[in-house]
C-alpha cells in the first residue's frame, strides 16, 4: 500500500487513517537504559539524580537533554560532545538484547495485518534506531522519522507531522502511542489523538487513554478510540 492510497479503514466510522509509534519507553524497553545513562552522567560530577530529576529528561533528543543538562548543572563540555556521550553510553547498554515493551510486537502485526498504516516517530537518532533495530525487527513501519529528519524534535509538533505528511494522511486522523509527556504534547499539538502507554499518571500529560503496555491492542480496540472522544482529566 502507497501512502496515496486509501485504506479500508477510511471507510470505517472511527477508524484512524494511522497510527503513528514512539520508539524509547513505548515500544522498546529503552528509556530506563537511556535514564541510567542521564543518572550516570550526573552522578559524575556529584549532582543530584533523584526520580524527579530524572523525569525531566523522558523523551528528550540527546542534544536537548544535552541543553538540560547545561542548565541544571551548568556542564563546560559542548553540547553536542555531552550528545554523543549520552547517545554511546546508551547504545553500549543495548548489547544486542534489548527488549519489546510488553505486547508490542503482538500489537504492530496485528495492526499490520489489518493494513493500518504504520509510522515510528522518534526523537532518537538515525544510528540510535538502527541500533535498537539489533534487538528487535522494525520492519513493519511505511515510515520512520527520526531526530536526523527534522528541525525541531519533541514537544514540537513537527515530527508527527511530518510522518503523517509521508503517509498522505490528516494528522487529525491519527492515533499516535506514546509514553513521555514530551511526546504526548508534541503529538497533540499536531492535532493528534494520543494514547499514553505508562502505569503511572504522575504528570500532566492529557491523552485520549492510558494503558500500562500494548498487550490490549487491536485493530477493534484502535477503532474504539473515537474522534470524538474526550481527553483524560
Amino acid at each position: 500500500m502507497t501512502p496515496s492510497t486509501p485504506s479500508a479503514h477510511d471507510r470505517r466510522s472511527g477508524w484512524p487513517s494511522a497510527v503513528l509509534f514512539d520508539l524509547d519507553g513505548t515500544l522498546v524497553d529503552s528509556e530506563r537504559l537511556w535514564l541510567d545513562a542521564i543518572r550516570s552522567r550526573l552522578e559524575s560530577i556529584g549532582a543530584p539524580a533523584s526520580s524527579e530529576v530524572l523525569a525531566g529528561f523522558e523523551g528528550l533528543a540527546t542534544i536537548d537533554a544535552a541543553r538540560a543538562l547545561s542548565r541544571v548543572v551548568g556542564l563546560s563540555a559542548h553540547e553536542s560532545l555531552v550528545a554523543a556521550e549520552l547517545e554511546d553510553l546508551t547504545i553500549g547498554a543495548f548489547a544486542g538484547r534489548l527488549p519489546w515493551i510488553p505486547g508490542a510486537e503482538e500489537a504492530l502485526g496485528r495492526l499490520r495485518r489489518e493494513g493500518m498504516p504504520l509510522a515510528l516517530v522518534t526523537s532518537s537518532t538515525r544510528r540510535w534506531v538502527d541500533a535498537v533495530g539489533e534487538s528487535v525487527h522494525l520492519g513493519a513501519f511505511d515510515a520512520v522519522v527520526t531526530a536526523d529528519d527534522v528541525q525541531q524534535t519533541k514537544p514540537h509538533p513537527e515530527p508527527y507531522l511530518r510522518a503523517a505528511a509521508l503517509l498522505g494522511v490528516d494528522p487529525a486522523a491519527c492515533l499516535v502511542f506514546e509514553d513521555s509527556a514530551v511526546g504526548v504534547r508534541a503529538a497533540t499539538a499536531a492535532g493528534c489523538r494520543v494514547v499514553q502507554v505508562r502505569s503511572d499518571d504522575h504528570d500532566a500529560s492529557r491523552p485520549t487513554a492510558r494503558i500500562p503496555d500494548l498487550r490490549a491492542v487491536t485493530g477493534p480496540w484502535v477503532a474504539s478510540l473515537r474522534a470524538d472522544a474526550p481527553a483524560l482529566p
